[in-house]
């Protein structure tokens, strides 16, 4: 690992703090009525800014995530500001001209009284402070906040932090262990929805934000040390010190003298959710007329009970799924159906391997244990007793989920996770529900029914790929010489590809010629799959986002049944511009806050520059053959809490001697909205390789 900067210069750290009640104070000899408190000696120098920044040629994900930067330092009323590491205090007299006249201003230096006064217009800034009723302390450690007597017990809306350094010619590895020091001291102080501004010099913060980007080895590699302390980078912003009347820098190489702030860049940092711990779940669900208990697998656990299409819920799903059934409605008769169907089936396998009624793979199965409980067994059953996570007990519909000891559930009779039951299974596709709606009593002909819940499918790790999805099926009957069919597929057409040009603001005519999706035929014209194309996002162009079959109603010899099978989870990142499933199913409050109910607006990331850590995987398989590839990934969702986004086979070979065969796998660790440290990855992988020896029965190389 290198050390060194490209523009050497020191700073200092400047940290938010966060506490509500005012530490007692006492008056400063040199300035009257100014507050100080001390604090261990600190790691790092203050320092302030000088010059005019107009930063060019930044790019297109800066902008995209730019605003003005007075806006960053909006604060609501009778917020609190917190500044570390000031120089000679010109940024926070500058600050005070600029904030709210309730926004209480707590400027803090590392330095004593005596050497800070040393600064030139250090004594005028701090009078000015004070006299607009603003905070002043000494010698206080932006690496130990909690600890300072003069903060103790406080908490703070923001944190500022210009242009941190460890003073003089240190390198990129001590200023990073500043600024993950300062950052854990952040955690300590900050309000839950405050923010952590670190100010950094042209190049140092490691991200795509900076032109040109420094080497990662050589970055101070600012997002992955504020994951340390459980932060995420949710904006950047160019720093322009014109916009801070009187400010002015000084501190380079622990001097009185000004540094070159060129394109600087203001990160601001927020609390992102703590990763669960995945605990299994026995769900409770009612299957005809009888009553099953069965395990959850760990990775689908936080989405088998979101509610994501109920009545009022504002997830983009909902909204896709009402607009499309919208859509269709005002061309041809639409009848709605409620999805009272249970998420537990009993799957009878075709020989060839497929669902019945569907392309669902066996291997793409989420099977599970299940056991059925006579009445007596179910009044047995003391609620209280049952372990509940942070994952709270729901109904929807007829499928309840409890967190349960599986202690008790042994004496019940209900099998473990570890048990083999290959009877039952998750509902892979809604499309076997087609037989039941077919003999509805007031089924009819030329009407399309729809109907939509969420399903479960066992997939390779990529960002588009997801286990778990909401899918909405639509079908009819009509009769073999007639032309509905073909209205069947136009008015499917017509319906995604509005959507799709709504949410690009091109809305077109509906009787223009419509591009933004093509049927492709498969086999003998009865079946087609529905892609995208030319669209704005390449990783979308040509993924399958709807599939139509069209087949004989073995009833009835003189109609035909046409399905289509339409994923609104894919047609929702398209829509929306997320890029990564998991998006979907967060539960950060900042995800649904953008959803509109009235226009689509593109997804802004929250988190932005994840960091990503890179780990191999590789192991000798027994004689038993590789372990199925759809059953490891699956385990490496579990295991890993889904903060892989991406695995890969990278090698294979067979040992000439042995005759055992090798496999090696890359996982990329990525986050999309959590903070996600290179501690926290590594030990996932070192968990994972002791799950997946214990797991496979292969051998770790």
């Amino acid at each position: 690992m290198q050390d060194g900067i490209a523009s050497p210069h020191q700073a200092a750290v400047a940290v938010f703090a966060a506490s509500r009640s005012v530490a007692a104070s006492r008056a400063g000899a040199g300035f009257p009525g100014l507050s100080w408190g001390l604090c261990a000696p600190a790691l790092g120098l203050g320092l302030s800014l000088a010059g005019s920044a107009e930063a060019a040629g930044l790019g297109a994900a800066l902008k995209a995530a730019s605003a003005p930067l007075w806006l960053f330092h909006k604060m609501r009323q009778d917020g609190s500001t917190l500044l570390v590491a000031e120089g000679n205090f010109s940024f926070a007299s500058a600050l005070c001209e600029r904030v709210d006249r309730g926004t209480q201003i707590i400027a803090t230096c590392y330095e004593s009284e005596k050497e800070i006064s040393k600064h030139e217009n250090t004594t005028k800034n701090i009078a000015k402070l004070l006299e607009k009723g603003a905070e002043v302390y000494f010698q206080v450690d932006c690496t130990k906040l909690q600890e300072c007597p003069c903060l103790k017990s406080r908490q703070f809306d923001r944190i500022i932090f210009n242009f941190p350094h460890c003073g003089r010619k240190a390198g990129v590895k001590k200023n990073r262990e500043l600024l993950a020091n300062f950052f854990l001291s952040c955690a300590d102080v900050l309000t839950a929805k405050g923010d952590v501004h670190v100010t950094l010099c042209k190049g140092q913060g490691g991200t795509a934000a900076d032109q040109p980007m420094r080497a990662w080895h050589n970055s101070w590699q600012i997002v992955a040390v504020a994951a340390r302390a459980g932060f995420i980078l949710s904006k950047v912003q160019m720093f322009d010190c014109s916009q801070y009347d009187g400010y002015t820098s000084t501190g380079y190489r622990s001097q009185d003298k000004p540094f070159h702030v060129d394109q600087a860049l203001t990160h601001v940092f927020t609390r992102s959710l703590p990763f669960s711990e995945m605990k299994p779940v026995v769900m409770e669900t009612i299957i005809g007329s009888e009553r099953f208990f069965c395990h959850i697998p760990e990775e689908l656990v936080e989405k088998i009970n979101r509610n994501f299409l109920q009545e009022g819920s504002h997830h983009p799903v909902k909204k896709i799924d009402d607009l499309l059934r919208k859509q269709i409605a005002d061309a041809v008769n639409l009848q709605e159906l409620e999805d009272n169907f249970p998420l537990l089936l009993k799957q009878y396998l075709q020989p060839d391997g497929a669902c019945a009624g569907s392309e669902v793979c066996q291997a793409e199965l989420y099977w599970v244990s299940c056991s059925k409980l006579q009445e007596d067994g179910l009044r047995n059953i003391d609620y209280a007793e049952l372990q509940c996570s942070d994952v709270p007990t729901q109904i929807f519909g007829n499928k309840r989920g409890q967190i349960v000891d599986y202690a008790l559930l042994k004496q019940l009779g209900i099998p473990g996770s570890s048990e083999d039951c290959r009877s039952y299974c998750l509902r892979p596709t809604l499309t076997g529900y087609v037989a039941d709606i077919l003999q509805k009593t007031d089924f009819r002909v030329e009407v399309i029914y729809a109907l939509s819940g969420t399903v479960f499918r066992k997939c390779l790790i990529t960002p588009q790929t997801m286990p778990v999805f909401h899918e909405m099926i639509l079908c009819s009957a009509f009769k073999k010489n007639a032309d509905f069919l073909s209205l069947f597929m136009c008015t499917v057409e017509r319906a995604i590809s509005f959507l799709i040009k709504s949410a690009s603001g091109t809305v077109a005519s509906i009787d223009k010629t419509l591009n933004s999706i093509t049927f492709e035929e498969e086999g003998s014209g009865k079946s087609w799959n529905i892609h995208f194309r030319q669209m704005e996002h390449p990783e979308f162009t040509d993924i399958t986002v709807a599939k139509l079959v069209c087949i004989p109603n073995k009833q009835d010899s003189e109609l035909n049944i046409c399905v289509i099978s339409i994923n609104l989870d894919l047609l929702s990142m398209v829509l929306y511009h997320i890029n990564d499933w998991r998006m979907l199913w967060t539960f950060d409050e900042r995800f649904l806050d953008q959803i509109s109910a009235t226009e689509f607006k593109p997804f802004s990331e929250f988190s932005l520059y994840p960091p990503t850590y890179s780990h191999d995987i590789s192991f000798w398989v027994n004689e038993n053959g590789k372990p199925e590839e759809l059953e490891l990934h699956a385990l490496v969702r579990r295991v890993t809490r889904e903060s892989v986004k991406e695995m890969k086979l990278i090698d294979s070979f067979l040992h000439t001697q042995s005759k055992r065969m090798s496999y090696c796998y890359r996982l990329m660790y990525q986050s999309c909205d959590k903070a996600l440290s290179y501690q926290q990855a590594l030990e996932m992988q070192l968990h994972l390789r002791l799950k997946l020896q214990k797991y496979f029965q292969v051998t770790l190389r």
